[in-house]
């Protein structure tokens, strides 16, 4: 397989992109006080957050609300303010942009060499189509190094209370897609906890991957998958290179199948090595195809 064949299977439905609002500081603190409402406890962000003069709103990584240091600056917008702070009925899109996200900071602590990441999210609901997109959540850092990440929940209604009730039963994953670029020159730069003492091990870490990978049950994903996957496995513990994962499922996986799957995990068969764990039940209906693609790493 060849780098983007990948990304061009995931078909999501298009929706029409409307302009975002331009955010004044009175609905920042509006869009923020209905968040309370919702949540029903004050988190001091109101009086945290700012307005940028291009129509963000902003919260800043110093302000004392925020003493884990753990962003810089962090800005976000809404389309649908209106909506949303008045009736507290979600927005139809909101965007997310944050610098200065330090990897350490994320994994509870430790001091580590990996550079800090940026991060942007923009996720849309289409009311119409009963579909929640993520367009895209992205990590980037200066080293080269990119987490993209993007998918489609079906069956998601979000245009009342009572709608939302419903769709917390309904809804479910579709398809997604995962690219992930590494340089190789910061091992874990996502933060995604790996355990410290495995870090730097190739064989440990080459294992548990294997190991996760044999564990897949049959049909869900293909040999040529399989093998890409555990090329990459092999490269571990600083690949360098492109895997892009696409999974999609044919009903939609929801919460009942989620629910039942852990059932089976942790409590009819809590012996995970058992080949009839809850993961079959998880990934029934589920396809799953692989790319990897190795680069020579870049000498300084």
């Amino acid at each position: 397989m060849k780098r983007g064949v990948l990304s061009a299977g995931l078909i999501v439905l298009a929706t029409q992109a409307a302009a975002f609002d331009r955010m004044t500081l009175a609905d920042c603190q509006d869009s923020l006080s209905q968040l309370e409402t919702v949540f029903g406890a004050e988190t001091g962000l109101v009086r945290a957050v700012s307005a940028t003069f291009d129509g963000w709103c902003r919260f800043d990584g110093s302000d004392a609300l925020f003493e884990d240091d753990a962003f810089d600056v962090l800005d976000w917008r809404l389309q649908g303010t209106d909506v949303w702070a008045r009736e507290g009925i979600p927005p139809l899109a909101i965007e997310v942009r944050a610098t200065g996200l330090s990897p350490d900071v994320m994994e509870g602590g430790g001091t580590s060499a990996r550079p800090d990441l940026v991060a942007q999210i923009l996720l849309r609901q289409d009311p119409d189509a009963g579909q929640l997109i993520l367009e895209r959540a992205v990590l980037e850092n200066d080293a080269g190094d990119v987490l993209s990440v993007s998918g489609v929940f079906e069956r998601v209604f979000l245009s009342s209370a009572a709608m939302m009730q419903v769709s917390m039963g309904s809804a479910a994953f579709k398809a997604g897609l995962m690219s992930m670029t590494l340089t190789g020159v910061h091992e874990d730069p996502f933060a995604f906890g790996i355990d410290i003492d495995v870090r730097g091990e190739g064989t440990a870490m080459g294992r548990g991957a294997f190991e996760v990978i044999s564990r897949l049950p049959e049909g869900v994903m293909d040999a040529a998958s399989r093998a890409e996957l555990t090329a990459y496995a092999s490269d571990l513990p600083s690949p360098v290179g492109t895997l892009e994962v696409i999974a999609s499922s044919e009903r939609g996986l929801g919460l009942m199948q989620l629910g039942t799957a852990m059932y089976q995990s942790f409590v009819a068969r809590p012996d995970l090595s058992d080949p009839s764990s809850g993961l079959d039940v998880m990934l029934d209906g589920v396809t799953i195809r692989a790319d990897w693609s190795p680069a020579t790493p870049v000498a300084d």
